[in-house]
């Protein structure tokens, strides 16, 4: 049944009668006995007492459907087995043998299922102690422990009462009284800030979700002991703090002191069950996330199911009274308690004294043309997939360095290093057969005439190397770049970068053309560049294209673009150059190449920055004819270039390229970014285009209908501050430049999107 989240705690449930629960025991299980309602938010349940015993029978909501039962009776099945003695329910099978039946009841088919009914007594709302609370997390430790190997489809249902759905909220939040609108939403930011960002990072398996007081059975005559867990209902796949976070929210109702029922019971759980750092700084937000969540969804409900408002709103009036408690101490004070409490330093990053002075001291010792990223700087200490991570434990969505092309700190390609450095490393001027096996696996990618592979140390200098060779080759000086290129640090590929020298500094030797925007029709571009060179006394040794044009404004030309520039380049004398520094490796796809889907081979290609995921590697790949031509008449060798511990990391970045299909994965993530990007452009005018192929997007903001580079640099400092790293680019410095690892999926898209989107709401353009 395809239904909303809200669907499940929208609807009534449909009445049953005890002797229609008498009757249905008795047909469907076997069992007979006199049936009393039990208490439930969505469900019909009744105790069932009889000869053979009490069992608890279960009438569940039309909108769950009988395989959200027999989730419950597998995870049951599944504890049992594997820690027996955790006080659950045992499943009693229908009467042919079946964990889940059906009853219809007023023309809508209601999944049953029956289980042993636990003795003991339910906790008093707010009753508690420091022993109970011990017992209570160590029991839920262990029921996690229990659960770890267990899965089942249904776990990943959507369900409002999911903590990793409390954005949902935010909807609904016009249900609160007025004094408590604030408060909630000061929470509902901090989980934005700073849970969602590492949801895909938390551990996670199905948990139970629940474990609140009236959930919980106490043996009357030892109440400082756990006697049974009941209500398995809101079991998610999620992550496993949240279930510590939600018992935890239920102890510290009414508590004079909540930093101590927090530090106890993590204590406890941590003993059981040791937490992760990243979980210990989540789990404040989570707390006070749940007490928010029960006051919406409480307000909410009792708008519509009037007549049983009495159990929806028990805990609302001190949810809100210890939501207020918690919001007046600080996020530190509590986490730094925890800590102690679970034996857990301090956090310490061995931060400099202040941010500027490691800017003072960077500017002094590296020169001050070395220019930092964002207004604000980043310090970065780690990283870890799509994340850096600064020097005060803030994790930031990297959505800019093409560099660690399969992620940050990808272990394949760490332990690929690792090995080969501890093996052998030194020049090529020696045969070491894992850089020709490299070399091999390389050209494959390629077309077959570009045979010939030869190493260099970054995307800068194989450009050198491929200009070089270019000009010896054909005997010609002339190199034609589009306007705004950036192709390297070198003497030569400086002089061919217009984006940091200046279209008004080049040399006569070089000759620009617009990059071929296929909102534009060609206007004879090439042929003018071609004459303005000759005007000089040059012809062309090359035409070199950035084939995704990321300094230009990122441009996917239309088909055939390419094969157009090279043939007529060819006639005047000289080679086509395809630079693949920014666009190769699978980013623009499962093409894998920017020049792929251009119908021609280029006489020269250049990779660098991803290939060795942040090693410096680098290479140009060319024919036979071009590389025997260039030996005759010129020479080149760097002694680290291609050396084995960097064509071993090549080599394990080829690996995870292929395992984990990151070229039809960037094809597919870079889709759905950017189909969200241009929803964007309908609330925000500022957004004139987006565009770019694979995991390379650019966003276009313009005001009035003319580019805004202010606009455009405010908005990336701000997404900065957001925690969410994009550049920017452009002939006009206008474009957002957004090129992520591979390893970005769709749950980073989405983060990134809601940042552009608040920033941009906020910037009010």
């Amino acid at each position: 049944m395809n239904l909303s989240a809200d669907h499940l705690l929208e609807q009534p449930v449909p009445e049953v009668g005890t002797g229609q629960a008498q009757e249905t025991a008795h047909r469907l299980f076997g069992i007979i006995g006199e049936a009393s309602p039990l208490e439930s938010e969505r469900d019909r349940n009744f105790l069932i007492e009889g000869e053979r015993g009490s069992y608890a029978l279960k009438f569940a909501h039309p909108a769950e459907g009988s395989s959200v039962l027999s989730m419950q009776a597998a995870a049951l099945a599944h504890i049992s087995l594997v820690d027996p003695g955790l006080p659950v329910p045992r499943n009693l099978p229908t009467v042919d043998g079946h964990a889940v039946g059906a009853v219809t009841v007023d023309g809508l088919v209601m999944p049953v299922r029956m289980v042993s009914f636990l003795p003991g007594a339910t906790l008093e709302q707010g009753v508690s102690s420091e022993r109970l609370r011990e017992r209570i997390a160590t029991t839920l430790a262990r029921l996690g422990l229990a659960l770890r190997g267990f899965f089942h489809p249904e776990a990943g249902r959507v369900l409002l009462w999911d903590l990793k759905h409390l954005p949902a909220m935010r909807s609904k939040l016009h249900h609160l009284q007025p004094d408590q609108l604030p408060l909630v939403q000061q929470w509902l930011d901090g989980f934005d800030q700073h849970v969602a960002p590492f949801l895909p990072h938390l551990r996670a398996q199905v948990i139970h979700n629940d474990f609140n007081p009236e959930n919980l059975l106490v043996d009357p005559n030892h109440p400082d002991e756990i006697a049974g867990i009941i209500d398995f209902g809101d079991m998610v796949h999620a992550p496993l703090i949240i279930d510590a976070a939600v018992a935890i929210s239920y102890q510290v109702l009414g508590r004079d002191n909540p930093i101590t029922a927090i530090a106890e019971m993590t204590r406890a759980y941590h003993a059981t069950v040791p937490l992760e750092e990243i979980e210990l700084e989540v789990l404040p937000y989570l707390i006070a996330g749940r007490l928010a969540q029960s006051l919406v969804i409480g307000a909410w409900r009792a708008e519509n199911h009037r007549e049983n408002t009495d159990y929806i709103l028990s805990y609302s009036d001190i949810s809100w009274s210890t939501l207020q408690q918690l919001s007046s101490l600080t996020v530190e004070s509590i986490t730094g308690a925890i800590r102690k409490a679970c034996g857990i330093p301090a956090k310490t990053h061995g931060r400099p004294a202040s941010l500027a002075s490691l800017i003072e001291r960077r500017s002094n010792r590296l020169g001050a043309g070395m220019r930092l990223s964002y207004s604000d700087p980043l310090h970065a200490v780690a990283g870890d997939g799509v994340w850096l991570i600064d020097a005060n434990g803030e994790r930031h969505l990297d959505a800019y360095n093409n560099v660690p092309h399969v992620g940050h700190s990808h272990p394949v390609v760490t332990a690929a290093i690792a090995r080969q450095s501890a093996t052998l490393n030194t020049n090529t001027r020696y045969l070491v057969e894992g850089v020709l096996d490299y070399a091999d696996r390389l050209v494959e990618l390629f077309p077959s005439d570009l045979s010939v592979v030869v190493f260099a140390n970054s995307g800068s200098e194989a450009n050198d190397l491929a200009w070089r060779m270019a000009q010896t080759v054909t005997g010609n000086k002339g190199i034609i770049i589009t306007e705004h290129a950036y192709h390297g640090a070198t003497a030569l590929t400086m002089a061919t970068s217009p984006e940091e020298l200046g279209i008004e500094n080049l040399e006569p030797w070089v000759a620009t053309v617009p990059a071929p925007d296929p909102r534009l029709e060609p206007d004879g571009d090439l042929e003018r560049a071609i004459a303005e060179l000759a005007k000089h006394g040059h012809r062309p040794a090359a035409l070199a294209f950035d084939t995704v044009f990321s300094s230009d404004g990122i441009f996917d030309p239309l088909p055939g673009a390419f094969r157009a520039a090279a043939e007529r380049v060819r006639e005047a004398g000289g080679l086509f150059i395809a630079d693949e520094v920014q666009a190769g490796f699978g980013r623009v796809g499962a093409r894998m190449w920017g020049f792929a889907d251009q119908d021609f081979v280029p006489d020269i290609v250049t990779l660098g920055k991803p290939m060795g995921n942040g090693h410096p590697v680098a290479a140009v790949i060319t024919t036979q004819a071009i590389a025997k031509a260039f030996t005759r008449h010129g020479y080149y060798f760097s002694t680290f270039a291609g050396n084995p511990v960097s064509t071993a990391a090549a080599m394990a970045v080829l690996d995870v390229i292929s395992t984990e299909n990151l070229p039809a994965k960037a094809d597919r993530v870079g889709s759905y970014l950017r189909f969200g990007l241009r929803t964007l452009a309908g609330r925000h005018p500022s957004i004139s285009d987006v565009r770019g192929p694979g995991m390379f997007t650019g966003v276009e903001l313009q005001t009035d209908g003319r580019p805004d580079p202010e606009l455009t640099r405010r908005v990336m400092d701000d997404m900065r501050r957001r925690r969410v790293l994009i550049g920017r680019t452009g002939l006009h410095g206008n474009v957002l430049k957004i090129r992520p690892p591979l390893t970005f999926d769709e749950s980073h898209a989405d983060l990134l999107i809601e940042a552009l989107d608040a920033t941009l709401t906020n910037t009010r353009v």
